[in-house]
């Protein structure tokens, strides 16, 4: 697996071919969810192939946009299969791979353990002190496609997925279920002053 190749080519790709109004899912948010996929990896011991894996997948998981920002899942799935056999990486890796792609779909359904360390990554700013940050450019993107259309909707909308989200792996529990709490009970507050 030729996992530094593929990497240059898809990031590469990302940066010059997403369209500008992907203020959320471009390159930046791949490779963060490359990189707390990595942390999540080494604080629970993952390394080898798996890891090669679960970075190669972080990846791709969100190639899809780059067609499309709906079905994206599957549109990098068939990237992926696309592309990945050209960097010596066989038709059970690539399958593995899809599979945890496919797990990242919300809600989020890992039928493995390497799909709950990607299920996590993807979602780990939730439990960040940048979450305000992230929030904000993924409510520019849903505005632009029509997924929300006000700030007060957008909030009520984080509100209910923060208090039914959980994340799968010990370490993202342990480090961030006391951040989302935080942060929910702000978008309380925000919601309660907006009402009164």
């Amino acid at each position: 697996m030729q996992y530094e190749k593929a990497y240059s080519f898809l990031i590469n790709k990302l940066e010059k071919e997403l369209p500008s109004w992907l203020t959320y899912h471009n390159a930046e948010h791949t490779k963060n969810v490359i990189a707390s996929a990595e942390y999540l990896a080494k604080e629970e011991r993952i390394a080898g192939e798996e890891l090669l894996l679960l970075r190669t997948a972080a990846l791709f998981h969100d190639a899809g946009f780059l067609e499309n920002h709906n079905k994206h899942e599957e549109i990098s799935c068939k990237l992926a299969k696309k592309f990945l056999p050209g960097y010596d990486y066989n038709p059970e890796q690539v399958e593995a791979i899809c599979q945890m792609i496919m797990a990242t779909k919300l809600p989020q359904t890992p039928s493995t353990e390497l799909g709950k360390y990607l299920c996590d990554a993807d979602l780990f700013y939730l439990s960040t002190e940048k979450y305000a940050v992230t929030a904000e450019k993924i409510f520019a993107e849903f505005k632009k496609t029509g997924f929300v259309k006000t700030r007060t909707e957008w909030l009520i909308k984080q509100a209910d997925f923060l208090s039914t989200h959980t994340y799968f792996t010990q370490t993202a529990k342990r480090d961030g279920d006391s951040q989302k709490q935080i942060t929910l009970q702000e978008i309380k507050a925000t919601l309660k002053t907006a009402h009164s």
